[in-house]
């Protein structure tokens, strides 16, 4: 008998991290029925990291608000009190590129951020948070979520510029609110993305396209998020340009830190200790490619794992990288692409059993 980790992130598109962690557990018990399955779903900071913290942590509550949509509808959302007083905020959740049915490059904002901050903050019990920024579909440095806390952004004229990143090329100055309370133990940014805020390696032009926008409009939000730097005043740096921004406006004008979401999610979670107490960890991701060791969950457990000298089997979508006997895609075990994406729970299923095979203890 043996005891298993199973510590999946999400596949995109087609199944949770919780819900692919327990299809490898079915498959896996049926290969090896004696062995102990541990569950704890991972995240990096991204879409499903709300899911990922509530399934290991007991102590967690699921707070629920309204807040607006990346491009302004009302939607119901939630966030959640870990422990006794730390929030956790999850923007792809709010205001994220797989909540709009159709892209919004210039004009999509993330004012809904905002409000979810402001909600936390009237929450008394209170005194950190953690604001993980993945999956964003807006590229407005932030500018929205602001608004949504009582900053200004104006024009020339003293008029409030309109919402989304391709209005900020307009903006003259900031006005900031006087009783923004802020928590004991500060806000922190979630992010693993090491990109400036602006130019060929920035915001707009590496995520801009996946967010809708041409050729021209990447130019216009380039130039509208080096106009915001100049009119705060401050140098572009390593990590501005997660989230469309977001990173830069929050740590500049609200006084976030900007901190490695995979780390601190790790750590939330117990990762380590986890790792400690099992024989083998089982890990996966929808695409293991080279991004998989930028940052990304998958990655991270992997170095954490050969720290801790234990073997690591992945399960994954599609496979990008060498071919190993530790690595199963599910694009091998289907018939097809769409049947993998479609029909994912049959064949993670199907995958931990194999997993299960390559496995000797």
């Amino acid at each position: 008998m043996a005891k298993i980790l199973i510590a999946p992130d999400s596949f995109k598109g087609s199944a949770t991290s919780a819900q692919v962690a327990r299809a490898l557990t079915k498959g896996w018990k049926i290969s090896r029925p004696n062995d102990e399955i541990v569950i704890a779903p991972f995240a990096d900071g991204g879409e499903g990291t709300l899911d990922c913290i509530e399934s290991v942590t007991a102590e967690s509550i699921r707070i629920p608000m309204t807040v607006q949509g990346a491009t302004g509808i009302e939607h119901q959302s939630t966030w959640l009190l870990v422990g006794a007083d730390t929030a956790v905020i999850e923007m792809a959740t709010i205001c994220g590129i797989t909540t709009l049915d159709e892209l919004d490059p210039l004009g999509a904002h993330s004012y809904g951020l905002g409000q979810a901050i402001r909600a936390v903050l009237a929450d008394d019990r209170v005194n950190e948070i953690l604001i993980a920024v993945g999956g964003s579909a807006s590229t407005d440095a932030g500018m929205g979520a602001l608004f949504a806390l009582g900053f200004k952004a104006l024009d020339a004229d003293g008029n409030e510029l309109a919402l989304g990143g391709g209005d900020l090329h307009r903006l003259t100055r900031i006005a900031s609110p006087l009783d923004l309370r802020k928590p004991e133990r500060g806000i922190k940014i979630l992010a693993d993305v090491q990109s400036p805020l602006t130019g060929i390696n920035g915001a707009a032009h590496i995520f801009g396209p996946q967010k809708g926008a041409d050729a021209a409009q990447v130019e216009q939000l380039d130039k509208g998020l080096a106009h915001f730097l100049e009119v705060l005043g401050v140098e572009d740096a390593a990590g501005y340009g997660a989230a469309g921004g977001v990173s830069c406006g929050l740590s500049v004008l609200l006084g976030a830190s900007i901190v490695s979401g995979v780390a601190t999610i790790a750590e939330l979670i117990g990762l380590s200790e986890k790792i400690k107490h099992s024989d083998c960890v089982i890990t996966g991701e929808g695409s293991f490619d080279e991004q998989s060791f930028r940052g990304k969950a998958v990655g991270y457990l992997l170095e954490t794992a050969r720290e801790i000298e234990r073997p690591v089997l992945i399960s994954c979508g599609v496979n990008k990288n060498a071919e190993s006997d530790s690595i199963v895609s599910l694009v091998q075990l289907a018939p097809s692409v769409q049947s993998a994406i479609s029909e994912s729970q049959h064949w993670l299923i199907e995958c931990g059993k194999v997993l299960a095979t390559r496995f000797n203890h």
